[in-house]
């Protein structure tokens, strides 16, 4: 039964369920973004389960440790969600098997969140992390359910209202295509003058010695440093933008 206990979560003593291996430590920093991809490109998926993945992953999740333990008022206050909203939207990503979770007991005790893939992540030691050109290692899948061909398109702005939500405010996440494992996601280039803003000061960040000066940004500031050429490749190798 299951993966068993990983070493990442033993203070949730988070457990994958059959068929799916939580994603570990020394796995997290390469996979988050192949993970965060996978999820938006699940059309299984509502729109509002995709923005609790995306936040988790790229927001509360550490990107060296993989611990990840918001409680729900601080997504209620990063997504704009309402409660009952990001419960409902946990659950679909827990049965849709891309998270894991240990509900927090008592007053002030967390929840703590896992992140699952189906593959089996094998590191092949002196392997560079980042693929080949024309590989396709494929090492996320979602639920089978509604996982059929093609692209879903939706335009940035869009509104991203779930199933039967209409009062829940829009979050803007890009939805790449369904062959992302195939090819490389098209990267963007944005004419939003608050993601020209921010992607040149991550930059600059970076380039005064600040490692950690791309972690937590939003997918599309990171499309857009990448669309702009706004590092060297030797820079997006050191700062392993893909």
């Amino acid at each position: 039964m299951g993966a068993g206990v990983s070493s990442t979560a033993k203070e949730y003593e988070l457990v994958a369920p059959e068929g799916r291996h939580l994603i570990v430590p020394g796995d997290w920093e390469r996979l988050r973004f192949g993970w965060v991809d996978a999820v938006i490109s699940d059309a299984s998926l509502g729109a509002q389960a995709q923005v609790v993945a995306h936040v988790l992953a790229m927001r509360y999740a550490n990107r060296h440790t993989a611990q990840c333990d918001p409680g729900l008022a601080e997504l209620e206050r990063a997504t704009g969600r309402s409660r009952s909203t990001l419960k409902r939207a946990i659950s679909e990503l827990i049965d849709a098997g891309w998270i894991t979770r240990v509900v927090g007991r008592g007053r002030g005790n967390r929840s703590g969140y896992g992140f699952l893939t189906r593959a089996r992540i094998v590191t092949l030691k002196g392997a560079r992390s980042v693929p080949k050109k024309g590989d396709n290692p494929e090492p996320f899948s979602g639920s089978e359910k509604g996982s059929d061909q093609g692209c879903q398109e939706k335009q940035k702005g869009s509104n991203l209202n779930g199933k039967g939500v209409k009062s829940e405010p829009p979050y803007y996440i890009d939805k790449p295509c369904k062959n992302h494992g195939a090819a490389e996601r098209p990267r963007n280039l944005s004419d939003n003058p608050m993601v020209i803003r921010d992607s040149q000061r991550a930059v600059e960040r970076f380039r005064s010695g600040h490692a950690d000066a791309f972690d937590g940004l939003q997918i599309w500031i990171i499309d857009h440093i990448i669309a702009a050429n706004l590092l060297t490749p030797e820079e997006r190798e050191r700062a392993e933008l893909g």
